[in-house]
Parts: structure tokens; C-alpha cells; sequence
């Protein structure tokens, strides 16, 4: 195939942009603030299994707590029916009866209300626990959504960068002859790079010297002649063409 000198060196243009694309893409997916938020990601479900615990702990102590409450509630009902039967009986043998009750529910009420106290002060520790793991939680989430935010700030500069950068290589696509980036974008696919320098016998594309009767060949070509790296298959442009 033959392409001008010209044309030979756009190759190198495109190359260029396409290699500093591919080191952008490149940098988008191997951002240093993911590999952080996938550290943080056992650290965030470690706060969140211990918030959920402590929650958990502190609604059954509640809960506990509302229960004992309404037991204490119903006693002291108990009593003051009680009481009321006591002022208004007449006889003495329910009056026995019902005092003994009193007596009963009397102890039954101060065993319930010292169960409250008790629950009370382990509400306030499961409480105490609660608030310090909603903490750490919330710094995590806290950490997570800064990381999260400097991800989505590098995303958007690197993705200015790659429509910038691809635009400019749709201009300069359009300027190559149409079988000539058939033939790059085909090597580029195949072997990784479509097109390289030849500075003195070295390769550029696979950063080897040419054996003599390689580079021999090569030189003997003419300018607008295509030639390819031996070792890769990449299109070489000679240095000189390409520089002048």
C-alpha cells in the first residue's frame, strides 16, 4: 500500500492521541480513591453490623423497659382497687383478704420497680452503645461520600479530557486516507499499536534494532511505500520522512 509521507505522519499524530487515551481510560479505572472506597468497604459493614446490633440491643431494652412499665401500671391499679374495696368493706374477713393482697402486690411493686431502675441503667449503657456506634457509622459514611465525591470530580476531568482528546482524533481520522486507517485501526486491534517511529534501526514499536538486511529492505523503499515493523507488524515511519 502506498501512503504520502504526509499521510504516514498523521499515523504518528493519531497514535499519539490514541495512546493518550487509552493512558487516560487507563487512569480512570485504576483511580487511587477506589482502591480507598473498596478499603472502606469492610470498614463500612463492620460500623453498619455493630449499629444494627447496638440498635437492636437498645430496642429489646426498651421494649423490656415498656413492659416492666405497663406491669407496674397494673399493680398499682390492682392496689388502688384494692384500697378502695379496703376503705368500703364491712366485713372483716374480706377486709383480711384484701389487705393481704395489698401486702402482696405492695412487694410485687417494689420487685417491679427495682427490675425498672436495673433496666434503666442497662438502657442507658445499650443507649451510651448505640450513640457511639451511630457515630462511627455516620464517619464512615461520612469518609465514603468524600471519596465517592472525589471520584465523580477526577471522572469528570478525565472525561473532559477524553472528549477533548477524541475529537481531535475524529478530525485528524477524517484527514487519513480512508484504506490507510483501515489498515492501522486493524493493527492497532490485532497487535495494540498501529503505527511507530523508525529512529536510526531502531523500532519504535517494539524498542529493538533492526537486524541490517532488515533495515536494508526498509531503506530501499520508497516514500510513500507502507513498511512495517518486523517484530510487531506496526506500520514504521521513517524518522527522516516523518521529520521533514
Amino acid at each position: 500500500m502506498k501512503a504520502s509521507p504526509r499521510q504516514q505522519r498523521l499515523l504518528l499524530d493519531l497514535q499519539d492521541l490514541d495512546n493518550t487515551l487509552a493512558r487516560l481510560r487507563r487512569k480512570r479505572a485504576t483511580l487511587p480513591e477506589r482502591e480507598e472506597l473498596n478499603g472502606l468497604a469492610a470498614e463500612a459493614a463492620s460500623a453498619r453490623e455493630q449499629f444494627m446490633a447496638a440498635q437492636r440491643e437498645l430496642d429489646a431494652q426498651t421494649a423490656e423497659i415498656t413492659r416492666v412499665e405497663s406491669d407496674v401500671a397494673l399493680v398499682q391499679q390492682r392496689r388502688d382497687r384494692d384500697e378502695q374495696l379496703l376503705a368500703a368493706s364491712t366485713s372483716s374477713k374480706e377486709a383480711q383478704a384484701l389487705q393481704t393482697e395489698l401486702e402482696t402486690l405492695t412487694r410485687r411493686q417494689f420487685e417491679l420497680e427495682d427490675r425498672e431502675l436495673e433496666l434503666m441503667e442497662v438502657q442507658e449503657r445499650a443507649q451510651a452503645a448505640f450513640a457511639e456506634a451511630q457515630t462511627v457509622l455516620a464517619g464512615v459514611d461520612a469518609r465514603r461520600a468524600a471519596i465517592q465525591q472525589q471520584i465523580s470530580e477526577a471522572e469528570q476531568r478525565i472525561d473532559r479530557d477524553l472528549a477533548s482528546n477524541s475529537e481531535e482524533r475524529d478530525g485528524l481520522a477524517a484527514e487519513l486516507q480512508r484504506d490507510l486507517l483501515g489498515v492501522y485501526e486493524d493493527l492497532r486491534a490485532r497487535i495494540g499499536i498501529g503505527a511507530a517511529r523508525l529512529r536510526g534501526n531502531v523500532s519504535e514499536a517494539s524498542n529493538m534494532a533492526l537486524a541490517p538486511a532488515e533495515l536494508s529492505g526498509i531503506r530501499a523503499a520508497a516514500p510513500d511505500e507502507l513498511v512495517f515493523c518486523p517484530g510487531t507488524g506496526a506500520i514504521l515511519v521513517r524518522a527522516e520522512d516523518a521529520e521533514a
